[in-house]
């Protein structure tokens, strides 16, 4: 995916983030809710973390592809190349379990006339927001 359409997609998934006042990390819905708010607290290592090792691998290889591109004048770090020009999520008004199966869950966010899916993998260290699967433009 291209750096421009993966902002574009990470936009709209950011404008459905939400979250409410009990959080659950140990659950998809918790650990959305917990990676939602570090980015609207502006904790991006936090909620970098949050990603799941698979999208990491692929925004570290977008942001080398970036840097290449650029001849070196953009370092090759995903982090701010993931959240650059991201406005801050506003709150949702609902998240919930779509279905899960195994380690993998998707959930539905509804947000002010907006609704999208997203997809949550379980690894070692916990649930976490995958977006590796998104569609190529």
């Amino acid at each position: 995916m291209r750096p421009l359409a993966m902002t574009t997609w990470l936009l709209f998934a950011l404008l459905s983030l939400g979250g409410c006042s009990r959080l659950q990390p140990d659950t998809p819905v918790g650990a959305y809710q917990t990676f939602h708010r570090h980015v609207q607290r502006g904790e991006l290592p936090k909620a970098y973390a949050g990603l799941s090792q698979q999208t990491q691998q692929v925004l570290k290889a977008r942001a080398q592809e970036v840097s290449d591109a650029s001849g070196g004048m953009v370092k090759p770090e995903p982090l701010p190349l993931f959240f650059a020009n991201v406005p801050v999520p506003p709150d949702v008004q609902e998240v919930s379990l779509l279905r899960q199966e195994g380690d993998v869950a998707t959930l539905v966010v509804r947000s002010a006339g907006r609704s999208g899916e997203v997809r949550m993998v379980r690894e070692p260290s916990g649930w976490k927001v995958d977006f590796s699967a998104s569609p190529q433009p």
